[in-house]
């Protein structure tokens, strides 16, 4: 067996030109859903070898990878009854009751690749008769491809099984995990779990495998842990399928620790490059989705509307915000004080109201930073370092737009022009440009003394000391109405909002 090189059959494969023939003679390009269960209408793109299907909880994972799988004659999967990879269709995979209702037709498509010849076809159940047509159907199934659909039926431990298996293992003899792949086997799982292993089964009764692991130690999955018969299960499914293969694995990061899952993509690359086999696999799993390259990773998310969308390589920062924005930003975002904050916030407020972007503040993380030389600093630094961070975070900048004709000793811009960097409205503190915006309506020759006259950070407490605002919030509200009553502000606006959009397309361009 060639050597596993995590680094090269990575390269090999995140490079690969799937549409090259004999890289991957059998190849599955994508899946429509229009409409199917829940599903109204939905494309799914397989750019990569390794695709990874992510997204919340019912989103319908699961039913595109059954409607994948039901669509090939040679589906298999490990019969409940008795334990063997048997052929297996859309009536033993959906089953009804009275209590499941069809209320209109459901179609599918499939698009293939088979050599040279490319074919679109279409899968449907009829909701007048609820009969299967088409791919669904044997007669027009794919017949060239093998596929295995490894589901979450491998988690549950053997010692939760009945006592009649405990009776059986406790005495039968051992045999051969595999005729002719046991030793690959062997190889998988001693470096995923960086020791040398040796496996035997010691007894199957119906869809249950009681294994014999031999390390250092000897022991059955009895008393292993249970992400070894987790793994070892995967392991033997994906070693034991055609090349070629076609091979679908339902929430892989289930029952194994971070660093084993890491340590099973490298495993899968290899796979992929030497036996030609394509994955799509779905997960939640941030190590699972960190782990592969950008062309592999597909987001599914429901809209405002109900409709699902696909993102085709989304940046793992975006993946993780759209599950958990709490804990993961798409971008932090760099800006002076809680003036600049607010006008921030009010461009994301329209963003989500007018351009229908769900969420869309949740992408931003706002950090108020002080100076504009503090600012610009952390900006600066982000922008170093992003290349070298595990999970990265996007980076941009607001700064005042006093602070855009700033020049240092030797006359060059102190705040050098870039793509995510933006000056607030006007060459003055927003304070003033927005207080004297207010007061083209609302004449007070107090308030304009100090426009003039005092420290542009103070303007807002005067406008509360001469009773014209409650607080500063106030005062902000009260100004801001005002400047977006003026063409410029309107403008001004416009532009940052498409700054913010920028700015997140900068990092996710799919998002």
């Amino acid at each position: 067996m060639a050597s596993i090189n995590p680094n090269s059959d990575r390269q090999y494969i995140d490079t690969l030109n799937i549409e090259e023939v004999s890289n991957f003679p059998k190849y599955l390009k994508s899946i429509e859903l229009r409409p199917f269960r829940h599903i109204l209408d939905l494309k799914i793109d397989f750019i990569h070898p390794i695709s990874i299907l992510t997204g919340s909880n019912r989103i319908g994972k699961s039913t595109i990878l059954i409607a994948i799988a039901c669509s090939h004659f040679r589906f298999d999967k490990r019969n409940p009854s008795n334990g063997k990879l048997e052929r297996f269709t859309w009536g033993s995979i959906m089953r009804f009751t009275k209590y499941d209702k069809q209320l209109s037709d459901w179609s599918y498509w499939l698009e293939y690749r088979i050599g040279t010849k490319i074919e679109k076809k279409r899968g449907q159940r009829k909701a007048a008769t609820n009969k299967w047509n088409g791919i669904a159907k044997k007669e027009s199934q794919i017949k060239d491809r093998q596929v295995i659909f490894i589901d979450l039926d491998r988690i549950s431990p053997i010692r939760n099984s009945a006592q009649h298996l405990y009776t059986l293992a406790k005495q039968a003899p051992l045999s051969d995990i595999s005729i002719t792949n046991k030793q690959k086997v062997f190889d998988y799982l001693s470096y995923i779990l960086e020791e040398n292993f040796e496996i035997n089964k010691i007894v199957q009764f119906t869809d249950k495998d009681v294994f014999r692991y031999k390390n250092s130690n000897e022991y059955s999955s009895y008393n292993s842990a249970s992400g070894e018969d987790v793994l070892t299960r995967i392991l033997i499914d994906v070693v034991e399928a055609d090349r070629n293969a076609l091979i679908l694995i339902d929430e892989i990061e289930i029952g194994l620790h971070p660093k084993i899952q890491r340590r099973l993509v490298d495993i899968l690359y290899f796979i992929a490059r030497t036996e030609h086999k394509q994955f799509v696999i779905s997960t939640h799993s941030p190590t699972i989705i960190s782990a592969f390259n950008r062309k592999s990773r597909i987001f599914i998310e429901r809209q405002s509307n109900g409709i699902l969308k696909s993102i085709s390589e989304i940046s793992i920062n975006a993946a993780f915000t759209k599950m958990d924005s709490r804990s993961y930003p798409l971008i932090n975002l760099y800006c002076e004080d809680d003036i600049s904050e607010s006008i921030i916030k009010r461009a994301i407020v329209e963003i989500q109201n007018i351009k229908n972007i769900s969420n869309f503040g949740e992408f931003i993380n706002i950090i108020v930073s002080g100076s504009a030389d503090k600012t610009h600093t952390n900006f600066i630094v982000d922008k170093r370092t992003y290349d070298a961070r595990k999970i990265k975070t996007g980076y941009a900048c607001v700064l005042d737009g006093d602070m855009k004709n700033k020049k240092d000793s030797n006359s060059n811009p102190l705040y050098p022009t870039d793509a995510l960097l933006f000056f607030i409205f006007s060459d003055r503190a927003p304070e003033k440009f927005l207080l004297e915006k207010f007061l083209i309506n609302n004449a007070n020759s107090t308030l304009k003394y100090h426009l003039e006259n005092t420290n542009p950070h103070a303007l807002f407490n005067k406008m509360v000391e001469c009773s014209v605002a409650v607080d500063r919030n106030n005062a902000f509200d009260l100004c801001w109405a005002a400047f977006l009553q003026t063409t410029e502000g309107v403008q001004y606006f416009n532009e940052l909002q498409l700054f913010l959009q920028n700015i997140c397309s900068h990092f996710s361009p799919d998002l």
